[in-house]
């Protein structure tokens, strides 16, 4: 047990160490093409392609982490919405990809098109909100850790819990949702907000 103790600690401590001796990042932008480009400070240059279900579409929305290490993007796929009368397709935020190291080492999708993501805790997490492409606001927005994957806090709006929480705020900074006062117009059978003045009793 104790050998199997020690092994860890010294994988971790090399996870760590490689993770210090990973050049920064000096630059990251998407071509024209939709092709991602990474540059380190040790010269290297970086190229990542779309996948063939993107075809039509590609890469956006590049972002590089406070850890100056970490790089990630919005994955596109095109969408041609059936319609009488329409012929034209669009491109839809379906997935984050999170790189670091030389390799993508992490993808998220959501459940719906990506409207909005951003990372945490210095490139260690990623938060994005998500919602339909038309029609009605909608406010759902998840965390996730890259180590591992896992999600680890969830926020929708409903009638009950219309509080953003402080990892989903700046999401929201440009699209917010409705305050305590508007929430009862949303959703009509939640309990007023509104406080009012009991009738005056008869003298």
């Amino acid at each position: 047990m104790r050998s199997l103790f020690l092994l860890l600690c010294v994988a971790a401590t090399c996870s760590s160490a490689l993770s210090s001796m990973e050049p920064s990042v000096t630059r990251a932008y998407v071509d024209g093409a939709g092709n991602v480009h990474i540059v380190t400070a040790d010269g290297n240059e970086h190229m990542i392609k779309p996948k063939k279900w993107q075809t039509g579409a590609g890469f956006s929305d590049i972002k590089i982490a406070s850890d100056g290490k970490t790089v990630g993007w919005r994955a596109e796929q095109m969408f041609a919405p059936f319609e009488v009368g329409t012929n034209y397709a669009y491109a839809i935020p379906l997935e984050i990809d999170v790189w670091r190291g030389g390799r993508v080492l992490r993808r998220f999708a959501g459940a719906q098109g990506i409207r909005n993501w951003i990372f945490l805790s210095g490139g260690d997490e990623v938060a994005f909100h998500t919602g339909p492409q038309h029609g009605q606001e909608f406010f759902d927005c998840a965390l996730f850790e890259v180590r591992n994957g896992k999600q680890t806090a969830h926020w929708s709006l409903d009638r009950q819990d219309y509080v953003v929480p402080d990892w989903a705020k700046a999401l929201l900074a440009d699209d917010p949702p409705p305050g305590p006062d508007e929430i009862h117009g949303w959703f009509p059978d939640s309990p007023s907000p509104i406080k009012t003045e009991p009738p005056p009793q008869p003298k």
